[in-house]
């Protein structure tokens, strides 16, 4: 036996593997693996947000309330002179300083706020060059004498992107610098480890070097929570002179932006979805662990290695002594009690130690070794069908198996595999089983035309068709071949060839069939399949609606643009200037309006709807709101109408405000000056009735049926009347829909129109109107 002789050498060569695979993954580590670990593991005990660090963010109510970002060096003056009336232990100033200001004269005043408060920290940005090379970004005189320290606020990222670590020193042979974090600490007086935690580089590299970018005492961060863990008021607050005199007061107050719009903010292990932590909150983060001792670092590359192959020698008797069950229920209690020995490591002594390593080798290892056992088997199956044949194959049975005793569990098993042999399915079982499982209609057919047999899906098409002993021709009786004419059986066209058809309900079918030779003893038959494309057909369709909709409507005003600038080229005088522009403008807004409307309604259609309890009066007041200036224009009156109590359901209030802002905002567009529009929210038959009733023109009763398609403008268009794009309908409509209600149009020619969205209405306490 072959396999037999090559068990020891096997065998051998499997454990010299996979001890090479742990030592050399557990001075490496396996990133990639091991981070996902860690973020579930640093998630299990996160530490306490320390209330001595305060963040004065620059988030998006700052912005809306003082201005976009950059603000001027007078107004951050400003706040750093209103922080230090209250006197902060340190104030970290994390914004980005390396440019001098277009008046020198702010940048002097700032530099007179910084030494009046006297212990505010500057940052040092890196930026990083093609060519590798680091380079510091170290704040513009006056400003970075003034301050009481500089620390650098360097961000690495692993390899997924997220940020878990930082350097407590870096920086070059001519200069370095600690933390940010570290350097608030010492301006504010507080007490700082020593020596500082966190891993030390290398005993080569400690030393800095001139012309390369040195970095020492590697720490990970143990983040307290996602964004806003940590206490944060608004500098917005703080400028306006509304936050109490002694909320900052000994408190080190780190002040940096938060707002997304200016993209300072990471992945942490800590956050949640879509919604990453701000720089500023990651160097509160490592403040507070310097601040509380909890401080985590890696464990040394040697102890890795020796603790990896600690635990993966630990399991390997298991796998030869012990059946495959069981020693697979062994190697996941293996991999196991890795992820127990991190987390003890981590959230007892603060040492992080990288389990991927002994995972995949215990993993590794569990497969090898099945791989042997698997081998052994399958040399002996073909052994055992080769003497099947020598000696049984004239009789056609197979000969008594033979038992043998002792050996691996795995040879005792082998014997009992030939009675197995016996358990084959045939063919027809085999191709039932596979006809069964196609999502699609496939049906085999004998030469008499009789449906022999049908899977899942033909059933569910076919239904009480297929009782008895249904024909193919009553089944394609139904459908209508694309080019014309009724489908028949048997085709008329070759086996192998798709043809396209419809049935009564308009659905798109791709019909084919093909011979399919018998068993022995039954006849040849045929397989046929219908194919369901009616989605691809649909989509094909508002494909080609949307670009003759959108080629029309996109080139018109285009066409009109060009057509104005070539009357004014050939005759400046013929047009004011100002006129022209005016005219652009508003061709140039309606190709954008366009635009955005398309993106709107595809965006609907293909994103996730996000569910939420909400008022419902909250979206008419919405709506209305939006909408009344435009009615003022027009001197038209907006009349609004809701229940005193809440009007509960459940949706996204963000798509039904701007479904209802639709609704009115065409009565506006289409009533006269001086006439009323109604918007009213009422309980019917269990359902919020928005509803719109204008004293317009009205819509006919045969635009009625095309009134909510997609790119379909009904009714009379007045040299008056702003343009459309026949998506405004659409889009409520499919907003509706998609919350499960519906739209519904009332009107009649010259007496106005009346829509109302139906939505299902929530919660108990919801008020009958």
């Amino acid at each position: 036996m072959g396999p037999r002789r090559h068990r020891p050498w096997v065998r051998a060569a499997a454990v010299a593997a996979g001890l090479c695979l742990a030592a050399m993954a557990g001075f490496h580590g396996l990133g990639r693996l091991d981070a996902p670990v860690y973020d579930l593991l640093a998630r299990l005990d996160p530490p306490a947000a320390s209330p001595q660090v305060v963040i004065v963010a620059i988030d998006e109510t700052s912005l809306a309330q003082m201005g976009r970002w950059p603000w001027s060096r007078d107004r951050q003056a400003d706040l750093i002179e209103r922080i230090a009336a209250q006197q902060p232990a340190a104030v970290g100033l994390d914004l980005l300083l390396s440019e001098p200001a277009a008046d020198a004269g702010q940048d002097a005043q700032m530099a007179a706020a910084l030494r009046r408060s006297g212990n505010v920290v500057l940052p040092v940005f890196t930026a990083r060059r093609e060519e590798g090379e680091v380079v510091p970004m170290v704040p513009v005189e006056p400003l970075a004498s003034a301050a009481r320290a500089l620390g650098h606020v360097s961000v690495e990222a692993d390899d997924d992107g997220v940020v878990r670590s930082v350097f407590l020193q870096e920086g070059t042979g001519g200069r370095q610098w600690e933390h940010f974090a570290l350097a608030l600490l010492r301006a504010g007086g507080f007490a700082v480890p020593e020596p500082l935690p966190g891993q030390r580089a290398p005993q080569a590299a400690r030393e800095p070097a001139a012309g390369r970018w040195w970095r020492d005492h590697w720490m990970l961060v143990s983040y307290a929570g996602p964004a806003e863990t940590y206490r944060t008021i608004s500098a917005a607050q703080l400028l306006s002179g509304q936050l109490a005199d002694d909320a900052l007061r000994g408190r080190i107050v780190l002040v940096g932006s938060t707002a997304t719009g200016l993209g300072d903010v990471y992945p942490t292990p800590l956050s949640v979805r879509h919604r990453f932590t701000p720089g500023v909150e990651i160097s509160a983060n490592v403040a507070g662990n310097l601040l509380s001792g909890v401080t985590r670092q890696a464990l040394a590359p040697w102890h890795t290695a020796l603790l990896t192959l600690a635990l993966v020698a630990l399991g390997l008797p298991a796998l030869w002594r012990w059946p495959p069950l069981r020693s697979a229920m062994a190697s996941l209690a293996g991999i196991g009690i890795c992820l127990l020995v991190s987390g003890v490591l981590l959230a007892g002594a603060g040492r992080w130690f990288a389990p991927g390593a002994a995972m995949v080798s215990i993993a590794a290892f569990y497969v090898a070794w099945n791989w042997r056992r698997l081998e052994h088997a399958a040399a002996y199956l073909v052994d055992e069908l080769a003497r099947m044949r020598r000696h049984g194959g004239g009789s056609g049975q197979a000969p008594e198996p033979v038992r043998k005793a002792g050996g691996d569990l795995i040879d005792r098993r082998i014997d009992d595999l030939a009675a197995a042999t016996e358990r084959l399915r045939d063919v027809q079982a085999f191709m039932s089983s596979v006809i069964e499982s196609l999502p699609d209609v496939a049906v085999a057919v004998g030469e008499d035309g009789r449906v022999r047999l049908a899977n899942q899906a033909a059933q569910r098409y076919f239904g009480h068709a297929l009782a008895g002993t249904a024909q193919m021709k009553n089944l394609l009786a139904g459908l209508d071949a694309a080019a014309g004419g009724g489908m028949d059986w048997p085709p008329a066209f070759r086996p192998g060839q798709p043809v396209e058809c419809r049935d009564a309900a308009g659905r798109c079918f791709l019909f084919e069939y093909a011979r399919c030779s018998g068993l022995e003893g039954i006849e040849a038959a045929w397989i046929a399949t219908l194919v369901d494309i009616t989605p691809l057909r649909e989509a094909e369709r508002r494909r080609d609606q949307a670009l003759r909709f959108l080629s029309h409507d996109i080139r018109s005003p285009q066409g009109a643009i060009l057509a104005l600038l070539d009357l004014y080229q050939d005759d400046p005088a013929e047009m004011p200037q100002q006129e022209l522009l005016a005219r652009i403008r508003r061709y140039a807004q309606r190709t954008q309006a366009l635009a955005e409307s398309f993106v709107e309604l595809a965006r609907l259609a293909n994103t996730p709807l996000r569910r939420e309890p909400l008022d419902g009066v909250d979206v008419v007041l919405d709506a209305s709101d939006e909408c009344w200036s435009r009615a003022q224009a027009k001197r038209i009156t907006l009349e609004t109408r809701v229940p005193d109590g809440e009007c509960l359901l459940e949706g996204d209030r963000a798509l039904l405000t701007r479904a209802l802002i639709n609704l009115i905002g065409n009565a506006v567009k289409f009533s006269p000056s001086g006439s009323r529009i109604d918007c009213r929210l009422t309980r019917m038959d269990g359902q919020w009735c928005f509803a719109v009733r204008d004293q317009g023109r009205g819509i006919a009763a045969g635009d009625l049926a095309r009134l909510f398609r997609e790119f379909s403008r009904v009714g009379r268009h007045d040299a008056g009347d702003e343009p459309g794009f026949g998506m405004g309908l659409a889009f409520s409509k499919a907003v509706a829909e998609r919350h499960g209600g519906r739209i519904e149009c009332d009107s009649e020619l010259g007496r106005g129109s009346e829509f109302r969205i139906l939505l299902p209405a929530s919660g108990g306490h919801a008020m009958q109107a």
